[in-house]
């Protein structure tokens, strides 16, 4: 599965800015256009578990992807380490549960060309339109 971004993540003049937000990772990021205009976008990830960023010297070839669309896994090895973690640690909590557990959780993954990639686990991703 795939979520469309309406700003592209592709040509970059000062790669993505990554801020923490209580338990939200907020991703902004720019992109250069044809005309030298630069335009912006954000994506906005809530509930937060972990996230990891990949220059792109070093960037796993599977997070190559097209500059409009963020990765969403239901099942990989990072998101089921990251589960597995969450689980030992409060995911048993009745609260936890109510809330849905591991299974709202998500591993998404953004690739901004020269710059690098993101792999985040959280449970949700707002692109900002």
């Amino acid at each position: 599965m795939v979520l469309q971004l309406p700003t592209p993540t592709d040509r970059t003049a000062s790669g993505p800015k990554l801020t923490m937000e209580g338990g939200s990772l907020v991703v902004d990021y720019d992109c250069e256009g044809d005309d030298g205009r630069i335009t912006s976008g954000r994506v906005l990830f809530e509930e937060l578990l972990s996230f990891r960023y990949w220059d792109s010297s070093c960037s796993p070839a599977q997070n190559v992807l097209a500059a409009t669309e963020v990765r969403v896994l239901e099942k990989s090895d990072y998101l089921d380490e990251i589960k597995g973690r969450w689980n030992e640690a409060v995911g048993w909590q009745e609260w936890q549960q109510k809330q849905g557990g591991s299974d709202r959780f998500r591993h998404f993954t953004i690739y901004f060309d020269d710059a690098g990639s993101l792999d985040v686990v959280a449970a949700k991703c707002h692109v900002e339109r």
